[in-house]
């Protein structure tokens, strides 16, 4: 399934340091590939598109990734619908 992430990002040194050390280990179990990554222009917030298997799969890797660095809401993709979305 195709899930869009808005990141609310606390700790934006520690959240993008973590990022880049931890997004080439994927695909990882439930977790299939992050699509795209929109970070704001200070880094303290990003929209992501992600492949995962669920919106809980993925939020259990996030928060072992990113802690209590940020905060995220989930947004399941109607892929059927979606527009401008390579997948």
């Amino acid at each position: 399934m195709i899930i869009v992430v808005n990141h609310k990002i606390n700790n934006p040194e520690s959240f993008w340091a973590s990022a880049q050390k931890s997004l080439p280990e994927l695909p990882v179990d439930g977790v299939k590939r992050i699509i795209q990554v929109m970070p704001n222009a200070d880094n303290t917030a990003a929209t992501c598109v992600w492949e995962a298997d669920s919106k809980e799969a993925l939020d259990k890797y996030l928060r072992s990734k990113v802690g209590d660095w940020s905060t995220e809401t989930y947004q399941e993709v109607n892929t059927a619908a979606a527009m401008g979305l390579s997948v």
